[in-house]
């Protein structure tokens, strides 16, 4: 009995554990920081997530969590959106909460409007919305609450404890403990299935179907009320379901159902009551109880536990095999026949029959697995330990040297396969279903990950460090006639890989792609396919090309796909997004295979990712500012006012904006670009971060943008203006406060520069006065000079030629007393009265007062009004004794003796009246 029990946890158990799901997010309590409970979940139309937690009323916005506790702060119980208004139940409380300016929820309380006092301890569990009415139910007593007036009215009931409620499409039922399940007309309950029909079953969800109602119970059994019997429907599912307490439920639009048990999670159920899918904490959820279950606008499940939060996006195009435990180990390649889906892992071979869940180890493939390739009727595996043969379940190895990456068929020759080793090429033979070793290849010791078979016999064969390699054999030997080797530089290098796409063979590296050009025998950098892929930045240079001639490359965050146009020779490029760190496949081993329902299967680190191809779809996004802050420096944040364009004070300049988009699927993560105009116009980097700070901006107005991406969806930006105020000083009127002072400084120092002006021309004027007249003065003293110079030379000439005539004189004397010697003749007395008539010759005395006159042309008349009475002999010795000539040099000039001239110069004094001590000559000097 044991052996049975223990085979029967295996059989139901694992293929839940194996099974292909779709994604799930999880989310712990340290992760929204709140309490571990989450009791009901709801949704505003604005998309954000509301839901009733152990600590209060957490908000979900897609980018951050809010935690608003209760007034009494107890524990929430239900939530519901209806309109603008979320409306919580708690302990002894209930009411709504409401969006204010600023972006955060403030609450009023319901229960003044409360038809009298509520029980004591009584606790809101349910919050049901029909049309214009709320339904608020308690194990006490419900409650009906018009949307409009927010009026409170009691149904009445009996003092039953009523157990759950539940909404239809246009009604509300609830159960009351023992007393049957009724729903309300007119405000007042009335019974659908009487206490002996149910009887002790705690029904836990009820859903319309046509006249009928599908009840399920807490202990998994399904029921069906037409209006006269209850019947038991899906037993086989029930059976599978025992001994497990259903807590939550959901009806699904395709009348499916999901069932959220207390012990092993969540269970998807068809319409047939066949189980689709089930979640638990082995395979992807959190916790295994679950509190409440709820769709929102975009199908995905959420998931209220007992420990956590998860969201299945039960509609995403992914399938995701999850090895969270290590059994299957990373997928490197897969191929999928009539019967069998393979997958080759860093474990070994595994399969599994398309129709069934469970992976089984191929008996003797433990190790690395490469490849895996069908070739007419053959599937080849490349492995660790050489080549393989499989056929069904089994794997037959029939080459166990060095290991194998590849094999190929070798074109142009039937029944002959080309192996890429860890150290080179080999060829291998079929003959009757039977494989036979040739031999390696000669001379070429290569690693050859990668190969290409033409159908004139070349053989192309990549090497990661060395580049490709174009081989001619001589065939059916394995000798080399030709090996050409064809390098890229620094474009070369691990992760590279060879391909044909369009019948085009490409040398790819994560750097560049190559084409190859058969007429010029070399590969070129320039093609179409080439300009496609510069723009992308691939995380390494594998480039798959899948059985329908879709080319497959890889980026950070998506996976891209090429197919050639069907009107043009152009191409086209798809992308599915999918974040590096979920592949996280080594590099240059990514790997997809095309299924045979269109879809297909990427190989990851911890199993494989099944997908359609053209499964994006443009949904209604919208990007929303959900918070502003303002700040001065060093100081707390402040919320503002979103429904003003603000003014902020320069000293609160510093700005921080919280944005997001209620996005609530797996690989689907909004990315952000932003700018801030009046600060810059270039947007930002595309980042996953849903805020940005912008501290200390200068004074103006601004213009804040931020835009989003959703895949390869782009979204239109949303604007916020602001403006930061000037500082006061550098206000308005602060400015013409300025401007005056300006004026009136510049005033002053412009009358101050004037005045100084003034004084410095006055100063300049003095100076140049007086410069003026230090020049006038040095003119009259070179004139001075001058005239000096002149007198000097005249004085020379006077003195020159008063000593010619006192020479001439005194020699015509001299022969004159010569002759007054000799004896005396008529003769001599002719030339003694000549020279006596030289000597006395009036025109001597008028040229000696000429040039006297311009030496000292002042003198004779100052001379003349000093001493009127003086004669004109009496002025000529005068002139000689200015001249300050001795008597004897006047005798001769005056043709007197010197005695006679010393009785002049007595005389002279005489008239002059000059006293006994004053000198005559002195005197007639100073004249």
């Amino acid at each position: 009995m044991k052996l049975k029990y223990l085979l029967l946890f295996v059989l139901v158990s694992f293929p839940g554990f194996c099974q292909e799901l779709p994604p799930v997010i999880n989310f712990n309590p340290n992760q929204y920081n709140a309490g571990n409970q989450n009791w009901m979940v709801s949704q505003h139309s604005n998309r954000n997530i509301y839901i009733a937690n152990s600590m209060g009323l957490l908000e979900y916005t897609g980018a951050e969590w809010s935690l608003y506790p209760m007034p009494n702060k107890t524990i929430a119980r239900s939530v519901q959106v209806a309109g603008d208004k979320i409306f919580t139940g708690a302990y002894m409380e209930i009411g709504y909460w409401m969006k204010n300016s600023k972006g955060l929820l403030e609450y009023t309380s319901l229960m003044p409007k409360f038809p009298g006092e509520v029980n004591d301890g009584e606790q809101f569990w349910h919050i049901e919305h029909i049309g214009d009415v709320l339904v608020f139910q308690s194990f006490e007593g419900l409650y009906l609450c018009n949307l409009k007036t927010l009026e409170i009215s009691r149904v009445p009931t009996p003092p039953v404890a009523i157990t759950n409620l539940f909404k239809g499409e246009s009604s509300v039922y609830f159960q009351m403990m023992a007393a049957g399940l009724f729903t309300i007309k007119n405000n007042q309950p009335e019974m659908v299935i009487p206490p002996l029909e149910l009887l002790d079953i705690e029904i836990m969800h009820v859903s319309e179907k046509g006249s009928s109602l599908q009840l399920i119970s807490r202990s998994g059994n399904f029921y069906e009320w037409d209006g006269q019997a209850l019947r038991r429907t899906y037993l086989e599912l029930s059976e599978k379901l025992r001994n497990q307490s259903i807590y939550s439920a959901h009806s699904l639009a395709d009348n499916s159902l999901i069932l959220g048990t207390v012990e092993q999670g969540i269970y998807h159920v068809d319409g047939k009551g066949n189980i689709l899918l089930h979640f638990n904490q082995k395979n992807g959820l959190i916790n295994n109880t679950v509190l409440d279950l709820f769709v929102d606008k975009d199908n995905n499940v959420w998931a209220g536990l007992d420990n956590g939060l998860s969201i299945i996006n039960l509609d995403s195009a992914f399938l995701l095999y999850q090895d969270n435990y290590g059994n299957l180990g990373s997928v490197y390649t897969s191929l999928e026949t009539e019967e069998f889906l393979y997958v080759g892992t860093n474990q070994g071979l595994y399969f599994k029959r398309k129709k069934d869940d469970i992976y089984t180890l191929m008996d003797g493939t433990n190790g690395q697995v490469w490849s895996l390739q069908r070739i007419g009727t053959n599937l080849f595996c490349g492995h660790n330990n050489g080549t393989y043969i499989i056929n069904g379940e089994v794997a037959t190895r029939i080459y166990d040297a060095s290991g194998t990456w590849v094999v190929k068929n070798y074109e142009g020759n039937p029944g002959y396969y080309l192996q890429g080793h860890y150290n080179g090429i080999s060829l291998l033979k079929e003959e009757n279903g039977n494989f036979s070793f040739i031999g390696m290849i000669e001379n070429f010791p290569h690693s050859s990950k990668f190969l290409i078979s033409e159908k004139d016999g070349d053989i192309w064969a990549v090497n990661e460090h060395k580049g490709v390699y174009r081989i001619q054999m001589d065939f059916p030997g394995t000798t080399v006639n030709s090996i050409e080797n064809y390098t890229f530089g620094d474009n070369s290098g691990i992760n590279s890989s060879i391909f044909k796409f369009n019948d085009t063979l490409y040398y790819s590296s994560r750097e560049k792609l190559f084409q190859f050009q058969e007429l010029e025998n070399k590969f070129n950098a320039e093609s179409s396919l080439a300009t496609l892929l510069d723009e992308l930045d691939l995380v390494s240079g594998r480039m798959v090309n899948t059985s329908d001639n879709v080319l497959w490359g890889f980026l950070n965050d998506a996976v891209i796909n090429i197919e050639a146009a069907q009107l043009s020779n152009a191409y086209k490029m798809g992308m599915v997004h999918l974040p590096n760190d979920l592949r996280n496949i080594t590099l240059g081993y990514e790997n997809i295979t095309l299924l045979d329902n269109n879809s297909y299967l990427l190989g990851v680190s911890n199993g494989y990712l099944k997908f359609e191809k053209d499964f994006n779809r443009n949904l209604e996004y919208e990007i929303k500012i959900d918070k502003v802050f303002k700040a001065a420096l060093d100081e707390s944040p402040e919320l503002i006012d979103l429904n003003e364009a603000p003014t902020f004070h320069y000293k609160t300049n510093n700005i921080s904006f919280n944005y997001s988009i209620p996005e609530y699927k797996k690989f689907i993560t909004p990315v952000y670009s932003y700018r801030l105009l009046g600060l810059s116009t270039n947007w930002s980097n595309w980042t996953e971060t849903s805020s940005i700070d912008y501290t200390n901006l200068s004074y103006g107005d601004y213009e804040f943008q931020v835009k989003a991406k959703m895949g390869i969806q782009e979204l239109d930006p949303v604007k916020y203006n602001f403006e930061v105020s000037r500082p006061w000083f550098l206000s308005y009127s602060a400015i013409a406060v300025y401007a005056m002072l300006l004026f009136i400084i510049g005033y002053f120092i412009n009358k101050g520069y004037k005045r100084k002006h003034l004084r410095l021309i006055r100063e300049k004027e003095k100076e140049m006065k007086l410069k003026n007249l230090e020049v006038e003065k040095r003119i009259i003293e070179l004139q001075n000079e001058q005239l000096e110079k002149e007198m000097t030379g005249k004085n020379k000439e006077l003195a020159v030629s008063t000593m010619s005539l006192i020479k001439k004189n005194e020699f015509l004397s001299s022969i004159k007393d010569k002759l007054k010697e000799s004896k005396e003749t008529s003769e001599v007395r002719s030339v003694i009265r000549t020279i006596d008539k030289d000597i006395s010759e009036e025109d001597n005395w008028n040229f000696f007062k000429k040039a006297f006159n311009n030496a000292d042309k002042d003198f004779f008349k100052k001379m003349k009004t000093t001493h009127p009475n003086l004669t004109s002999n009496d002025l000529k010795l005068c002139a000689y004794l200015r001249l300050n000539l001795s008597s004897k040099e006047i005798a001769p000039l005056l043709n007197i003796s010197v005695k006679s001239v010393e009785i002049k110069r007595y005389r002279l004094r005489k008239k002059m009246e000059l006293t006994h001590d004053s000198n005559l000559v002195d005197y007639i000097l100073e004249v």
